[in-house]
């Protein structure tokens, strides 16, 4: 199976500034030719598809096609057979799921999509594949009660949140696929297997870096919307692993999931670096003191949010420094957690 029989003519490209710009296969068909049958993913659509700002230049890529090495992991995790039946999370472009339905039986691949114009373009293209895959439109964290249950789960998109809908439409031994996205912009493969107890327990493998289900996007920041209450304190602590290393910024981020950051440097050369949480309304901000190691920290909201990051932090190098590989998650009907070499060790509570 060739990736371009799925690509729609109209793909995304950057144009080496801020903007990404429509790519008409009609327009430069060479080029459009080379980027499909590249090593890197294509980008499908720009802002969910709107035009917000304008038809000829879109900020974020909403929907694409991976790269084939990236491709080939997921389903070397997956490790699908013959006669399985299999829900995908994420249609696309329909050229996952043709791989799928090629690696088991006409009729056992069911993928989901939210989007309806790119559910349809997938429906269209594995019609014309001669692939009798059920592309549905709807909610990929609900899943597909319709034909579960399903012996493989594959996910296209990461989550924050594993939606219990997967484990429970799978069967005892089935196995679960998915990026999972942690604060801190880091991702990794997770491998879940259910049990027959209804609880999902895997593994990570290997960082990711897929577009968010939709319902699990970041929320907006908020930090100095709301100046009411301030707490004005100090630190001697400045954990700068997790803003700027992947380890560090994956295992973290999942002890403090649903935060957002970023760092900025002042006029006279201060660095600041904030965190917010807008589901609690609680934001904080610290500014490095870089001539000395008392660094100015301000909290707003509910939560003290550096003072968690500041506990996970500490729990995080008295534990060794683990990376993301020494990590295991556990999914239940009352939500996800995490833990440390083994689910005996738990990871400190997360809290959304």
């Amino acid at each position: 199976m060739r990736r371009a029989d799925f690509i729609p003519d109209v793909i995304w490209v950057r144009d080496g500034e801020s903007w990404m710009r429509p790519l008409d296969r009609r327009d430069d068909p060479d080029r459009w030719q080379t980027l499909v049958d590249g090593d890197d993913s294509v980008v499908t659509q720009a802002d969910d598809g709107t035009g917000r700002f304008g038809v000829d230049k879109g900020v974020f890529p909403t929907s694409s096609s991976s790269a084939p090495r990236v491709t080939e992991r997921m389903l070397g995790l997956l490790d699908v057979g013959a006669g399985m039946d299999v829900l995908e999370i994420g249609a696309g472009t329909g050229y996952n799921a043709a791989l799928l339905d090629d690696r088991v039986a006409p009729g056992r691949v069911t993928t989901i999509e939210v989007d309806p114009a790119i559910a349809e373009h997938g429906r269209r293209a594995l019609a014309r594949a001669g692939r009798a895959v059920t592309v549905v439109t709807g909610d990929g964290a609900l899943g597909h009660p319709g034909n579960a249950p399903y012996d493989r789960v594959i996910a296209t998109v990461s989550a924050v949140t594993v939606p219990y809908a997967w484990v429970a439409q799978s069967r005892p031994g089935g196995v679960i696929v998915l990026p999972v996205a942690g604060s801190f912009d880091r991702q990794a493969f997770a491998r879940l297997v259910v049990g027959s107890d209804g609880t999902a327990h895997g593994r990570f493998h290997g960082a990711a870096s897929f577009m968010r289900l939709r319902e699990q996007r970041d929320d907006p920041a908020i930090w100095w919307k709301d100046t009411s209450g301030l707490q004005v304190g100090s630190t001697t602590i400045f954990p700068r692993e997790p803003f700027e290393q992947y380890e560090a910024g994956f295992v973290l981020g999942l002890l403090c999931p649903r935060w957002v950051h970023c760092r900025r440097v002042q006029n006279d050369g201060v660095e600041t670096f904030r965190l917010s949480h807008a589901p609690s309304g609680s934001w904080a901000s610290i500014a490095l003191d870089c001539g000395g190691f008392d660094h100015e920290v301000i909290q707003h909201g509910p939560r003290r949010l550096w003072d968690e990051l500041e506990t996970a932090y500490r729990w995080w190098l008295d534990a060794g420094q683990p990376g993301h590989t020494r990590i295991g998650i556990s999914v239940t009907p009352n939500g996800q957690s995490f833990w440390l070499d083994t689910p005996n060790q738990p990871a400190p509570n997360t809290r959304e």
